[in-house]
């Protein structure tokens, strides 16, 4: 496709983005599913449980293993995702169906439909990715990890030679597993795969990738696991539509109780810089140092920090407040239907969104190092 149809068709998009987007599941029939199999683990259960569309382990399945041999069975609607684990990291994730499956943990030999085949050998060249890049992750101390977190997140001061490598290797580990998730998902489109993938690694992806995947017609346009990966995509397209139009005002919570409009803060000569997060985002908390950083620097030279917490607890985004000391403008507005978030089409936190002095959105979800060179652009060093 030409770049100038792509445009188009993004620019189109964009314009649609206003309206309202619903998404609407296909939930199949709940089966009765089998999957069998073997394992040279120690232990003599393995786990299993449903992982998409849902996302949090809150109940474990345990599946006794005797002489290396286990066997799960479970009633679940058709084509949801599952994973078995068996506390070696030899997991896999299955779909649920009817055709029986039988697979070796360890090798990926997999015996069933010809889907689960295929999902199975994705996730197996994913293995092989990790294979070379777990063991080197796992040799470096927590400071280098978290070195290079900081540095993919918000730059790092004072980097050095061995961080600088260190980030290289991560960063091509990454762009290798990147490739694998897009031949995964555009191997299967004829499937319901690319559901799985979308799910887990949708904020991965570019625009034009998201574009590419994110079709009506697709078969696994409207499995459950999609609401999620649907949601972002309309965020990212009007959060694109706002860019150059004037910001939108509403109402939040500050600590006292009491209500005030975004408008008594944008709009009024400084540049104002949205930061949506919540107590429970690790993302967000994470990038409280950079956003202190960029706070004191250019606080007295125009930037003014607005802080939106998507907190339903008021309780635990108070303590948060406190714990962090964070000492910019402070909000609450709920995730609910009409909120801030909504307004500004926010699927994912953190995302910071900012304004110009005379109130029109200019940027929209920069991260660390982006937003550090946006805002060094604007002010100078």
């Amino acid at each position: 496709m030409k770049k100038k149809t792509i445009i188009t068709i993004l620019l189109t998009l964009v314009a649609m983005a206003g309206q309202a987007q619903e998404f609407t599941p296909v939930v199949e029939d709940s089966i009765d599913f089998v999957i069998t199999g073997e394992t040279s683990a120690a232990s003599d259960t393995v786990v299993w449980w449903p992982c998409a569309p849902f996302m949090s382990r809150s109940v474990d399945l345990k599946a006794p293993v005797q002489n290396g041999q286990f066997c799960i069975e479970g009633r679940l609607p058709r084509h949801y995702f599952i994973q078995i684990g068996d506390y070696e990291g030899n997991d896999l994730h299955f779909i649920v169906e009817e055709t029986p499956t039988h697979i070796n943990l360890v090798t990926g030999e997999t015996t069933g439909s010809e889907l689960q085949k295929r999902f199975i050998l994705c996730q197996m060249r994913e293995r092989e990715l990790d294979k070379v890049g777990e063991p080197w992750w796992e040799s470096l101390s927590e400071e280098q990890r978290d070195r290079i977190l900081t540095m993919r997140m918000d730059g790092l001061q004072g980097a050095t030679v061995e961080d600088s490598a260190n980030m290289k290797k991560y960063n091509k580990h990454m762009a290798e597993m990147d490739a694998i998730t897009l031949q995964n998902i555009r191997e299967n489109k004829d499937n319901v795969i690319p559901a799985y993938y979308l799910f887990i690694r949708m904020s991965y992806l570019t625009l034009e990738q998201q574009h590419e995947f994110m079709r009506e017609d697709a078969p696994y346009a409207h499995h459950p696991a999609m609401e999620r990966p649907w949601k972002s995509y309309w965020g990212t397209l009007q959060q694109m539509s706002l860019i150059d139009k004037p910001f939108i005002d509403f109402e939040a919570e500050v600590p006292d109780g009491t209500k005030h409009l975004l408008s008594e803060y944008a709009g009024r000569g400084e540049y104002v810089l949205l930061d949506f997060w919540a107590s429970w985002c690790g993302p967000c908390i994470g990038s409280f140092p950079m956003m202190k950083q960029l706070h004191e620097k250019y606080i007295e030279r125009g930037l003014h920090i607005v802080g939106i917490s998507c907190d339903k607890d008021r309780d635990a985004w108070l303590k948060a407040l406190d714990k962090h000391q964070l000492s910019w403008t402070a909000l609450r507005s709920p995730s609910a239907k009409g909120d801030a978030g909504d307004l500004y089409g926010v699927s994912a936190i953190p995302t910071v969104i900012l304004i110009s002095p005379d109130g029109k959105i200019i940027s929209k979800d920069l991260e660390g190092p982006e937003l550090m060179a946006k805002l060094k652009n604007i002010f100078g060093e």
